[in-house]
Order: C-alpha cells, then sequence, then structure tokens
C-alpha cells in the first residue's frame, strides 16, 4: 500500500507517474463559500440541486479541489478550467486546457473524494464507503460473475463483505477508466485469500490494476492504461 503523504509544495511533474489525492469533504476547515466561487455557473447549478447541505458542501469540496488540483498541472486558474464530456460522458480538459496532456478521474462516497492524475493515459479511480448494513450478496448475484459470486461465498463470513466492496471498486475504476460507464461489461476480476487479507487480481490485457487504503471504513482501486510505473498518494487540503 502506498503511503498518504501531505501535498509537496510545488507539485512535482508527472512524468510516467500517477497522483492519487484523498479529499476530506467534511473538512471543517475549508471554507465552502470561497470553494464555491471556483465552480462554473453548470457546477453552482448542480450543487444547488441536492437537497440537503451536506451534500452541496461535498459536491462543491469535491468539484474545487479537482479544479484546484487540475489548475497546478496545467499551469491554469481553477475557475476558468474548461471541460468536454467524451461518448459515455467521461470527462476531459477542453482545449487549450489539454495541451498538458493530462488525464484525470474523480470519485466520491461518503465524506471522501479521490482524484486520480496522470499524462496520457486512460485512468480511472472509485472509491465507497462499505455500508454495514448493504444488501452485497444480493447485488453480487446480479453483477457479478459465477466464479465471482463462488469465490465470494467461499470466504469466510467476516470478510465476505470487505471481498464484496474491493470487487465492485475494482470493476468500476476499470469502466472508468475504459469510458464505458455502466454501459459496458463488468470485467471479470479475480477474488483471492491471501494469509487473513482479501486481494482482487485482473488479467486484462494493457491495463493495471492497484488497490488504495484511503482511510478506514472505505475501499479505493485505481485502473491505469498500460503498466503504471509509480503510484503517489496525497492530501489535499487546498493548494
Amino acid at each position: 500500500m502506498n503511503p498518504w503523504l501531505p501535498a509537496p509544495d510545488p507539485i512535482p511533474p508527472l512524468g510516467d507517474a500517477v497522483h492519487v489525492w484523498s479529499v476530506e469533504l467534511d473538512n471543517s476547515n475549508l471554507d465552502t463559500s470561497l470553494w464555491h466561487s471556483r465552480l462554473s455557473p453548470e457546477e453552482r447549478g448542480r450543487a444547488a440541486r441536492f437537497k440537503f447541505a451536506r451534500d452541496q458542501r461535498r459536491y462543491t469540496i469535491a468539484h474545487a479541489a479537482l479544479r484546484d488540483i487540475l489548475a497546478a498541472y496545467a499551469n491554469a486558474d481553477a475557475a476558468n478550467l474548461q471541460f468536454n464530456e467524451g461518448p459515455n460522458g467521461k470527462p476531459r480538459l477542453a482545449p487549450p486546457f489539454d495541451a498538458s496532456g493530462t488525464e484525470f478521474n474523480l470519485s466520491h462516497s461518503h465524506e471522501i473524494a479521490l482524484i486520480a492524475v496522470n499524462h496520457g493515459n486512460e485512468i480511472g479511480v472509485d472509491i465507497e464507503f462499505a455500508k454495514a448494513d448493504f444488501a452485497f450478496l444480493d447485488v453480487a448475484s446480479h453483477f457479478f460473475t459465477k466464479r465471482e459470486v463462488t469465490a465470494l461465498r467461499a470466504l469466510p463470513a467476516a470478510l465476505q463483505r470487505q471481498a464484496f466492496y474491493k470487487c465492485w471498486i475494482s470493476k468500476e475504476a476499470f469502466l472508468k477508466a475504459k469510458g464505458t460507464g455502466l454501459s459496458g461489461a463488468l470485467d471479470e476480476v479475480e477474488i483471492m485469500l491471501v494469509g487473513e487479507r482479501v486481494r482482487i487480481k485482473a488479467s486484462i490485457a494493457d491495463w493495471s490494476l492497484i488497490e488504495l487504503a484511503p482511510h478506514p471504513g472505505y475501499e479505493a482501486a485505481l485502473v491505469t492504461k498500460n503498466k503504471c510505473a509509480e503510484v503517489f498518494c496525497y492530501h489535499w487540503k487546498g493548494l
């Protein structure tokens, strides 16, 4: 597992590496009104449509952090960044900001967001808060392959919930990296028990799967096109 480090100053060039940023969406030290001003009119509209103030705040901080981080790599003003959408809605930097070659992906769940960034390769990240009262076996029976369900049920009962979430976020990260979203077929992965820990392995040509450990109670995974040389994990507090 990669250690989570304070944000470096200045941010080093990406090179062949991947940078993953963890964002605490309920951090009371972050002034929501300040970060709200960094969003585009469309993003502000989306934030306003959330019913609860907590969800408005979390959306605002996640997307303001995304702009703040990408602006550092693109050498641009965060509020001026513009985005395009791919065929399945995967966001990308629009010209001229895409000249930096920066690829990114955002995922958020409960109180935490992850933002993964690299140069020139497709990338996907997914994080999920592991709910204690979630009927995970029912969901697995609908979305996992027979081999995956068999492997899941063969695990000790105490590890099955964790295994489900690890498998789920790995699949989601693959779909997000490929830009196929939920319209794509769920890639098959292998659920393994290594000692007393659940591991997920994927044998998908030209793609790399990396397990992340952002915060207790969460499961997260990163997928990149081609071999991932090195991963650096940072805490975002506002650059």
